[in-house]
C-alpha cells in the first residue's frame, strides 16, 4: 500500500502551510536578537543558581558540582599523562631490546 496514512497527510498539510511562515520568522533580526537574549539570560540564571548551590554544599562541607568538574578535568589530565609516560616507557624498553 503506497498511500500515506491519514496522520501523515494531516501532518504534511499543516507543515506545508506553517513551514514558510516559520522559516520567514526565524530568519529575522528580531528572532536572532530574542534568541541571543534568552540564551544569555538562561546562562546568567544558571550561573547564579550554581553559585548558590555551591555555597550550600560547601556549608555542609560537601563538594559542589564545580568541584567535581574540576576534579574530573584533573583526573583526565593525569590519565593522559600516565598514558603518555607508559608509551614512552614502552618505546624505551623496545629500544633497549
Amino acid at each position: 500500500m503506497t498511500d500515506k496514512p491519514k496522520w501523515r497527510r494531516t501532518y504534511d498539510a499543516v507543515e506545508g502551510m506553517a513551514a514558510p511562515q516559520l522559516e520567514a520568522l526565524v530568519r529575522t533580526d528580531q528572532f536572532s536578537h530574542t534568541t541571543a537574549v534568552t540564551a544569555r539570560t538562561r546562562r546568567l540564571i544558571a550561573d547564579q543558581v550554581n553559585r548558590v548551590a555551591a555555597r550550600f554544599w560547601h556549608l555542609l562541607n560537601l563538594p559542589a558540582g564545580t568541584d567535581i568538574q574540576r576534579l574530573r578535568i584533573q583526573v583526565g589530565a593525569l590519565d593522559r599523562e600516565v598514558r603518555r609516560l607508559s608509551l614512552e616507557l614502552d618505546r624505551q624498553a623496545r629500544q633497549q631490546d
